[in-house]
């Protein structure tokens, strides 16, 4: 399902990302561990083509991600909490990402509802900004929102 071949990222003379292959099968699962400044969140931006790489590529079911859109439809991600918007409620971020995946009320209450022991009623209808979430909570409104789409 994601392929990565001969990717590589610099910023300058300073090499970030040096991955000679990489193969993540279809419903395999991966982590990715290592100390501060590693790589990891540049790899996964280049995964998402959010960043371009110095060398290589990145293949999502045998199609470049770079500069095309048809795997984004069954793919879903939750980087960090800077790709939340703090100023929306939960609700608000949720029914704005399931806009955006043609989700109707009624799928948006089914999703809801596959979350609802995840969010142990702290998290919707608190009225509460994003920005004003613990970082548990922030983390479980990303990771709940990465699964809008049924990736």
């Amino acid at each position: 399902m994601i392929e990565i071949r001969a990717l590589q990222k610099s910023y300058g003379p300073i090499p970030v990302v040096d991955i000679p292959a990489l193969a993540i099968g279809k419903g395999e699962r991966f982590g990715l561990v290592g100390n501060n400044g590693a790589g990891k969140t540049t790899l996964f931006r280049m995964i998402l083509d959010l960043i371009r790489p110095t060398a290589g590529a990145v293949l999502i079911d045998g199609q470049t991600v770079q500069g095309t859109d048809g795997w984004k439809h069954y793919v879903g991600s939750f980087l960090d909490e800077g790709f939340l918007i703090s100023y929306l409620t939960p609700d608000e971020y949720f029914r704005f990402v399931g806009k955006l995946h043609g989700y109707s009320d009624a799928d948006l209450q089914t999703f809801y509802a596959r979350f609802e022991e995840l969010f142990h009623g702290e998290i919707m209808g608190q009225k509460k900004h994003i920005g004003e979430l613990s970082k548990g909570n922030l983390k479980k409104v990303g990771i709940a929102a990465a699964f809008i789409g049924n990736p």
